[in-house]
């Protein structure tokens, strides 16, 4: 098994100008590192709701979901971010007991953990290629662009030729090329 990473999620908010995008934060347990995990705006207000620990979660369909399979069914469970393929991270939820697992949405994988607070890991070798470093105080990170969807790279070429910042958009232009999208 791969070496992994407990993360924690820090924060929920939305990319500058695109309210229809939300960015997920999560840092590793000694806040060195960060990701950040693009999520639509939906899951963007969902995690938002856990984060602000709003007593109306404890009611909603997903909280009692997981209290059944905890309480009634004794399922126990770990989150893994595994991959990230075109600018959409991978997961997956591993049953603690048999080992199985099941590939899910990397933002669906942040929900569950808020919820049932099974921890939730990355990768070593994932970390070492997409994090980046906790500036504390800082109100922003750095995104990779690998980690932004086809959309939001077309969206950010455009932005950057309107804007004459060549060398960004050449490499926008670069991660598109690789993806086979341009």
């Amino acid at each position: 098994m791969q070496a992994i990473i407990e993360l924690k999620v820090f924060a929920v908010s939305e990319i500058i100008g695109n309210r229809d995008v939300g960015i997920i934060m999560l840092s590793d347990k000694g806040a060195t590192m960060q990701i950040a995990v693009v999520c639509d705006k939906l899951m963007k207000e969902e995690i938002g709701l856990r984060l602000s620990k709003q007593k109306i979660c404890n009611t909603l369909l997903p909280e009692v979901l997981v209290n059944v399979l905890k309480n009634q069914v004794g399922y126990s469970f770990e989150l893994i971010i595994n991959d990230i393929v075109d600018g959409v991270y991978r997961a997956m939820l591993i049953n603690s007991e048999t080992r199985q697992s099941l590939s899910l949405r990397a933002s669906d994988a942040i929900l569950l953990h808020l919820i049932s607070d099974a921890p939730i890991y990355a990768t070593n070798t994932l970390m070492q290629r997409q994090a980046v470093p906790v500036v504390p105080g800082s109100p922003s990170m750095a995104l990779p662009y690998n980690a932004l969807s086809d959309d939001m790279l077309h969206e950010a070429l455009k932005s950057a030729v309107e804007q004459e910042k060549y060398e960004m958009a050449s490499t926008i232009r670069d991660e598109l090329k690789r993806r086979g999208k341009l």
